[in-house]
């Protein structure tokens, strides 16, 4: 017994024993979560894996922080001895020797070793033992999706343990006294044959041959009636041995002679294996369960999976003491496939069968392999299959062995007719490349060359290991490495000089050479695409076929690993590479006539498809014949045969446009650039809105075309504007300004007003902004933009707000919203809501507030910025109204989505909103903690009135402190230097010694009528 005494125990009802007394263990989701740190006792369980176990699918959102809970009251029942630990691995229980379920398992392990050496009586105590220690179910009384997969687990280990007890009884002569417990378990398992063997020859060797008969009888009725079928051969050789009438010699189930070699096959491991850390735990679990766990591995061609199932079964040899089998099928051999009739010749001659008796039949062998391996533990490993009909032969029968398979295609019907276990292995992380290259090439192999080199191998481990090979072979540093990859490409690289065999471009021929002619077409037609992924559509319009044919294809092409379904309906190459040698493919089978209208093809379908994704707030300029800007539902409803694309298409647009930017058309380069504009800003899609802006601008350039320069150029203000880079925002801005006025081109100027008014906002230029912000205003007016003109309403009012006059800031969203509601703006409409619960807000009405936050959350629908803002100023009118668990879940809903979203400043004003709510909520350590955050990133951006609002917030929280007092002052100082007159007042409670009215009247600024 450990730690003082405390036994733990989960073979039945679980419970923490001190001595004779029981500890008190709390609720029953406690309870549960002290089983799930058990069960994987003495590893670390992430809250992951913990929610996972105890709640499955129906977790709360706030299971993390019931997990915590749980936690903190298991800490509070357990003694100091007894402790939960917590380290990046998750939390942490050890046992010790006092735990019911290891010395199950340890009495088990005693059974094998004792009955391996002749030694039933030890076995059979042992047995006993472990049998014995079972109380009822495993944690029984708790649910939870993972307890109840291993409690079926476990249930099972504790059957085979009751029969490997009864069956060592018959050897040792008990089999009467095993009779009462055989019946009760073989009613209680009716389908189970072992048993009612087990049964009948108790029976005949009590003498009751007629009642072990009538058993038989029965069963062999049952299985018939119910299932179509006869007694298995252990319940025929019971049936024989007790018609036989050696009812006194009736002992054990009956064994073979036969061979006793113990093959160890396994080839060694990869040198400089890395990684794959989750992918080998899993597999290793896998092959360590119960009954004859089939598990094959999956992946593109030199993606590692011959290495990693080599580590894994290395890992696990010694749980089959009885051997390891190694064969590669050569599924993808240019001269075919092996048959499974050479296959079981090499084993059976392994296991101990002398080649002159090894059958000729592939039958025959089968048949011979899988009795050779009944009621023994073998691992065996078939490396490179290439279809289910190959492995099925060479499959063992009988529960304890297990099969480990890897394969470039997928194996439904294994998984579906064998219960094999699928595990697809993607490339390696950025992390696990660097160090192998570090592993081949030495420690000095780092920094922005092996980086490079990395992302230029697409993190596939074979390139990595040829590319390294090389480099050591010619003694090369990583720099020049590096260069020629980037200048030759990383296929040319991937080789070693001499021996075309060994490149990833011969393995991926391999693969290549077993399509038929449409999908090698349609595979190379995918290289020529520039974006990262194709819909199903797309592929078809680039390859120049039926979506049906295409469909059909594509699913070969995932069957194949040579794509990959992202989602349904969305394809993408599994690496680089793969798309690169696709590419190549082209260039040489394809005429350019063909390549470049493939292209064009998938262009001019991606600006239909791009139409739709018009968001009304972002684009600056319209597609509607009226001038105004039409939003994606305006699209939808007036085409009826257009459907909306996924979002994930949007990830293509900018790729294309850069294509479109160097290749031309260079009109289509800068049209896709503006129909990203919208939904990037309102997903925040930072990579896409910048690529795509900036290959357009560099088409419109080319083109000579000062309109969509400086259309462009707004569009990279507001990128920029939105990432947080002032000094290139205000360079664009700048620069449209320039091109409006010498063009005379009016919507450009009325929108560089616009942007630099915002510009100025967000650095705390208050009376600037509001000047040019105004002009905007007026001049959206004139050119009767109303979209435009909303968002610049929006923009004024944000201004009038800190200026310290919510009312006139309250007017210009009211216009804003019945602009945006006209037009039927939803993206727009979220975040005007938002916004406008802030005004309502800093006006003291707080129901008012609630209903315009909650309104701005519901119309969001995916849109993380009015999300974000949304639920965390939300949370704070929640506190004050005293619904302290609502406004808890707004926190963390507000704070999560602003986490994910790209946009820096709705971050900083999620951060500061929730921090309020923290001080409203009496927790000030977590405020500050958020208002400190905030603070640091508002400094980042200089963005004046999140740093403000930070140091408001800081100093509410540290009310009365002398802390709180100096974080006061600077923000009364940082509001009296930019005019911030609003919060000047605001502070007056906390900063009694400035004269917060004159500064208030200071910086009043001139009303503007808004009609």
């Amino acid at each position: 017994m450990s730690h003082d005494g405390v036994r733990f125990e989960v073979l039945g009802p679980v419970r923490a024993l001190r001595g004779a007394d029981e500890i008190p263990l709390g609720p029953p989701r406690q309870r549960a979560v002290l089983t799930a740190l058990l069960l994987r006792a003495p590893r670390p369980v992430s809250a992951e894996r913990v929610i996972t176990t105890v709640w499955g699918d129906d977790a709360p959102a706030h299971a993390v922080n019931l997990v915590q809970k749980y936690v903190s009251g298991l800490r509070r029942c357990l003694p100091d001895s007894a402790p939960i630990t917590l380290s990046s691995g998750g939390y942490s229980l050890h046992p010790g020797d006092g735990f019911d379920l290891w010395e199950f398992e340890q009495l088990l392990a005693t059974a094998r070793a004792a009955r391996a050496g002749g030694r039933a009586d030890t076995a059979s105590e042992a047995l006993t033992e472990a049998t014995a220690l079972w109380r009822g179910p495993l944690a029984e009384g708790i649910g939870g999706p993972g307890i109840e997969l291993e409690r079926d687990r476990l249930a099972e280990q504790q059957l085979i343990a009751f029969e490997d007890l009864y069956a060592l009884g018959l050897l040792l002569g008990r089999g009467p006294d095993s009779v009462p417990e055989l019946v009760r378990l073989a009613a209680e398992h009716p389908q189970r044959e072992r048993l009612h063997g087990l049964l009948m020859r108790a029976l005949a060797q009590s003498g009751r041959q007629i009642e072990a008969l009538d058993v038989y009888a029965r069963i062999r009725r049952r299985l018939a009636d119910e299932y179509g079928t006869d007694p298995g051969p252990e319940l025929r050789s019971a049936h024989q041995q007790v018609l036989s009438g050696a009812t006194q010699q009736v002992t054990a189930e009956p064994t073979q002679d036969v061979p006793t070699a113990v093959p160890a096959q396994l080839p060694h491991e990869a040198f400089g294996f890395t990684g794959r850390h989750g992918q080998a735990e899993q597999i290793t679990s896998l092959l360590r369960s119960d009954g004859m766990p089939i598990v094959y591995v999956e992946g593109t061609a030199g993606v590692g999976k011959t290495a990693l199932v080599v580590h894994c079964a290395h890992q696990v040899a010694d749980d089959f003491p009885d051997g390891q089998l190694f064969a590669d099928l050569r599924g993808f051999d240019q001269l075919g496939p092996a048959h499974p009739t050479e296959i079981l010749g090499g084993f059976l001659r392994a296991l101990g069968i002398p080649a002159q008796r090894v059958p000729p039949d592939t039958r025959e062998r089968s048949d011979l392999f899988r009795t050779l391996l009944a009621k023994r533990r073998v691992l065996v490993v078939l490396d490179n299959a290439a279809h289910a009909d190959q492995i099925r032969p060479l499959l063992p029968g009988s529960r304890g062995c297990a099969v480990l398979i890897t394969t470039r295609r997928g194996l439904p019907g294994l998984v579906a007719r064998e219960g094999a276990r699928r595990v697809v292995l993607p490339v390696l992380s950025a992390r696990e490349a660097e160090h192998l290259l570090r592993t081949m090439l030495g420690p000095a192999a780092v920094g922005p060359a092996a980086t490079q080199i990395a992302r230029l191998c697409g993190y596939l481990p074979l390139a990595l290991r040829l590319v390294a090979a090389g480099a050591a072979v010619r003694s090369e540093g990583l720099d020049t490495v590096a260069g020629q990859l980037a200048a030759e490409g990383p296929l040319a690289g991937a080789a070693i000089p001499g021996d075309e065999s060994l490149s990833l471009s011969a393995s991926l021929d391999l693969s290549y050479g077993t399509l038929d002619e449409t999908a090698r077409r349609v595979l190379r037609r995918l290289g020529l695409v520039p974006g990262p992924n194709l819909t199903r559509k797309g592929a078809a319009v680039v390859a120049g076929a039926e979506s049906a044919e295409t469909e059909r294809v594509l699913h070969s092409l995932v069957a194949a690993n040579l794509i990959e379904a992202e989602a349904p309906g969305l394809y993408r190459f599994p690496h680089d590479l793969l798309r690169e040698y696709a590419r190549k493919r082209a260039l040489a089978e394809e005429p350019h006539a063909e390549r470049e209208a493939a292209v064009h093809r998938l262009t001019a379908w991606s600006m239909r498809a791009a139409s739709v994704f018009d968001g009304g707030s972002g684009r600056l300029f319209a597609v509607a014949p009226g001038g105004e800007i039409a939003s994606a539902e305006d699209e939808l409803q007036t085409r009826a045969d257009r459907k909306r694309p996924p979002l994930a298409e949007l990830a293509n647009l900018a790729p294309l446009a850069e294509y479109a930017a160097e290749h031309g058309p260079y009109p289509a380069a800068w049209m896709l650039a503006q129909r990203l504009w919208g939904m990037c800003k309102h997903h925040s899609l930072m990579p896409e809105w910048l690529a795509g802006a900036q290959a357009g601008l560099r088409a419109a350039r080319r083109a000579g075309d000062q309109q969509a320069e400086a259309e462009l150029s707004i569009s990279l203000v507001d990128a920029m504007l939105t990432a947080g880079r002032m000094e290139q925002a205000e360079q664009h801005a700048l620069r449209a300004l320039d091109l409006g006025r010498r063009h005379e081109l009016p919507g450009p100027l009325a929108a560089a007003h616009e942007h630099l008014g915002r510009s100025r906002w967000l650095t705390g230029d208050l009376t600037e902004a509001h000047e040019l912000l105004a002009e905007a205003v007026r001049r959206y007016g004139r050119l009767q933009q109303p979209l435009r003109l909303a968002l610049a309403l929006a923009a004024l009012g944000r201004v009038d707000l800190d200026l310290g006059r919510p009312e006139l800031a309250k007017r210009a969203y009211r216009t804003a919203l019945r602009l945006a509601v006209a037009h039927r703006a939803l993206p727009m409409l979220a975040v005007l809501r938002a916004e406008l619960g802030i005004v309502l807000g800093a006006l003291g009405d707080q129901e008012a507030a609630v209903a315009s936050l909650e309104a701005a959350v519901a119309v969001a629908g995916e849109l993380p910025r009015p999300i974000a803002l949304g639920q965390a100023y939300l949370s704070t009118h929640l506190a004050a109204l005293g619904e302290r668990d609502r406004a808890r879940v707004a926190c963390q809903k507000g704070l999560s989505t602003a986490e994910n979203n790209g946009d820096r400043w709705a971050h900083v004003e999620a951060r500061n909103a929730v921090g309020r709510t923290l001080t409203l909520l009496g927790d000030t350590a977590g405020a500050i903690t958020q208002h400190q955050a905030a603070l640091a990133q508002s400094r980042g951006l200089s963005y004046r009135r999140g740093e403000l609002h930070a140091l408001a917030g800081l100093a509410e929280a540290a009310e009365h402190s002398p802390e709180g007092a100096q974080w006061a002052r600077q923000a009364t100082s940082l509001a009296r230097r930019h005019g911030y007159a609003g919060m000047v007042r605001q502070l007056a409670k906390l900063d009694t010694h400035v004269d917060h009215d004159a500064e208030a009247r200071e910086h009043e600024a001139p009303r503007l009528r808004i009609a």
